[in-house]
């Protein structure tokens, strides 16, 4: 037989039948049962030499007694001296030796099947080997026969582990309204009637607690929430937009002058923001986040926003501590926007993004050790798992490392060994600067990849496919952290609240990748939501790309039923809880996410596994997530973001379709839906 590896590309039925073509045929030729062996050859009977017996041929060819040994007259398709391996210019497809396409001949595949793709000879990899050839092991295979480095890398698969973990994004004042009350900021630009507000629109905690159980059943496991801090409460303008706003979104924090000197009893206390609710009503919300089960099997985790940069500067922690803040030497603000300083090296982390938001001076210890005692007050209080730090590159890393010290000394044991610190850090193309802030020991424990967003957009909304498999290739492990003892963990996503709504990128009606928000799109009518089944399911392969991969997927609240809108504030349009009013192409979609959600909390070989591509092209990529051992199977991913359907290549065996629940014998070729995508667990 060709040497021994698992089932490459025939079917089972296909392997089945060859061989028991072969075996009718040897049973004619050489008498079928063990014993003595009968030749007909020439019509006369001959008993046959003990050395064909039993047949030394594998099963491949016919046996002739010669002299004191034997020979084997092989199969087409067979060569050697016991017809155990393939012959020139046919390879071993599980277990059967084929005839190579001619675009293969001479093609080397050590460790896989050659295929003729579109004209071209390309080698489809066994699992655990990559590269050209099939001769290299792939991320997560050692050893000679790429065997799966079980140990250690997933870590106790009983455990909650934040790898794991499937966020959900909440901007609390446009989720809903459980009281149909809102407080509306004087002289702030309203609802232009097609959903785009500056003013409050009377989303509550009260109302995150009540769509909870829609959270969970989702299949999120963690809830971020927007800043509940109180915010200021007067009007400001936009940049470089003549529209008005109100803090109803979180990042305008307005503290009071609150006096941490005693750092577990701070006076005056501080405040949750009167309009989203109370503090009885954010410790209700937690503990009810904290009781409810998650699709991963543990309890459901809090992230919230901490919004350290600036302030409000009708605070009273501005008015009492003015030097605490930067500013130009005849006292205005200096402004990161009309200076383009958002990444200049000096004012980059000095700048304030509006005139009314005072940048701290954290190159000062004082309101450096204030904000800090702040931030830990809050977590400790109320409860949190995690912060996400808005615009973490605003800051010095001072503030960080002492942030992350003060974390670990205040949550000494925190669920998954780690009170996570995930960062916001706007840029696309810069890996360098994202992994600056990260080390989990000292800063960061991850970011918010914006560049996995931008290779996922080119990849499966504009058809490159192929490229984004080559780019996620090279991205992994690029942000971990030598010597770090903990691994880095990043957050992926395909949209959020400072970008227009994902649904439009989708539908090509946004061709920019890196498209942000600008008054023009953020007040726009042009925004419809999409009528077309076709961007709500090409949206569906985006989510698949971020459910099936290492990293805390992102859903962005109304992301799951392609909620329309531009540029923000268009992007944060009240959420729509009638589902009278969604389309079934928005329902499926919704579907669609929850069933990735969920498959992703129960296979942890999608979270905490390795990924070897299997093949990819223009539209579809493939690949196998694995390397956990026998308590986390293998998963095998295929995507289609084409508009056709198409069959692809995977390792002949034993599967079940994780979305359907159907078994999947045989493997091979398989048929992946037009902008689909199949899960398959490997059996």
């Amino acid at each position: 037989m060709p040497a021994s590896r698992p089932l490459s590309l025939a079917p089972r039925a296909v392997v089945a039948l060859l061989l028991l073509l072969a075996a009718a045929a040897l049973a004619t030729a050489c008498g079928g049962d063990g014993g003595t062996a009968t030749d007909t050859r020439g019509g006369d009977t001959d008993v046959v030499s003990a050395a064909c017996t039993p047949n030394p041929c594998h099963g491949h060819g016919q046996c002739s007694a010669s002299g004191d040994g034997f020979v084997c007259s092989c199969q087409t398709g067979y060569a050697g001296e016991t017809c155990d391996t393939c012959a020139a210019n046919f390879q071993d497809v599980g277990g059967v030796c084929s005839s190579l396409p001619p675009v293969c001949i001479g093609v080397p595949c050590q460790n896989g099947i050659c295929r003729d793709q579109g004209g071209a000879a390309v080698c489809t990899c066994d699992p655990g080997f990559q590269g050209d050839g099939c001769t290299e092991c792939a991320i997560g295979y050692a050893g000679d026969d790429c065997a799966p480095v079980t140990a250690g890398a997933c870590g106790d698969l009983t455990a909650f582990d934040w790898r794991d973990a499937v966020m959900y994004f909440v901007m609390t004042d446009r989720f809903y309204d459980s009281d149909g009350k809102s407080d509306p900021v004087e002289g702030v630009s309203g609802d232009n009637g097609h959903g785009a507000s500056g003013q409050y629109e009377g989303g509550d905690l009260a109302g995150v607690q009540a769509k909870l159980g829609y959270i969970a059943d989702l299949g999120a496991t963690t809830v971020w929430i927007t800043a509940p801090f109180e915010n200021r409460n007067s009007r400001g303008r936009g940049t470089n937009d003549p529209k008005y706003y109100s803090g109803y979104h979180g990042y305008w924090p307005s503290p009071a002058n609150i006096d941490y000197t005693n750092p577990g009893s701070p006076t005056p206390t501080p405040m949750v923001e009167s309009r989203i609710g109370t503090a009885s009503a954010l410790r209700a919300l937690i503990t009810s986040i904290h009781g409810t089960t998650a699709a991963d099997g543990h309890r459901m985790k809090i992230l919230v926003d901490y919004v350290m940069n600036h302030v409000g500067d009708e605070s009273g922690l501005y008015a009492a501590h003015p030097g605490w803040f930067i500013k130009n030497e005849d006292g205005t603000i200096p402004l990161c926007a009309p200076n383009n300083w958002w990444d200049d090296p000096y004012w980059g982390t000095r700048c304030a993004f509006a005139s009314y938001l005072p940048a701290f001076d954290f190159y000062q210890e004082a309101p450096r050790a204030w904000s800090i005692a702040d931030a830990v007050w809050w977590a400790k209080e109320f409860g949190f798992d995690g912060y996400r730090l808005d615009a973490i590159k605003h800051v010095p890393l001072d503030w960080l490392t002492e942030l992350r010290a003060a974390v670990d000394e205040a949550f000494p044991s925190p669920p998954g060994g780690r009170f996570y610190l995930v960062g916001e850090t706007f840029n696309y193309s810069n890996k360098e600067l994202l992994k600056k802030f990260i080390d989990p020991d000292t800063m960061l424990d991850g970011q918010f990849d914006f560049p996995f967003k931008f290779e996922m957009c080119e990849g499966v909304f504009k058809g490159d496919m192929a490229g984004f498999a080559t780019w996620m290739a090279d991205n992994d492990g690029y942000y971990q952290v030598d010597g770090a003892s903990k691994d880095t963990i990043m957050a992926l996503w395909v949209g959020n609240h400072d970008i227009p709504r994902a649904i439009h990128f989708a539908s090509g009606e946004i061709t920019d990748c890196a498209q942000a928000s600008t008054f023009q799109n953020g007040w726009s009518l042009d925004y419809d939501q999409p009528e077309d089944a076709a961007p709500y399911e090409l949206l569906s392969v985006a989510f698949a790309t971020e459910m099936t991969n290492p990293g805390v997927p992102l859903i962005y609240y109304g992301d799951e039923i392609g909620l329309a809108g531009g540029g923000d504030p268009d992007n944060r349009r009240m959420m729509v809880w009638d589902d009278d009013a969604l389309s079934d192409a928005q329902k499926a979609l919704r579907e669609r996410v929850r069933a990735l959600a969920h498959i992703r909390g129960t296979y942890k070989a999608l979270s905490r596994g390795t990924r070897t591509t299997l093949s990819s092209s223009a539209d579809t990529w493939v690949y196998r997530m694995g390397g956990c051992g026998e308590g986390a199977p293998d998963v095998i991913v295929a995507l289609n973001r084409g508009d056709a359907d198409a069959t692809e290549a995977i390792p002949a065996g034993d599967y079940t379709d994780l979305v359907s629940d159907e078994a999947v014998s045989g493997g091979g070729d398989v048929t992946v839906p037009a902008r689909g995508f199949r899960i398959l667990r490997v059996d």
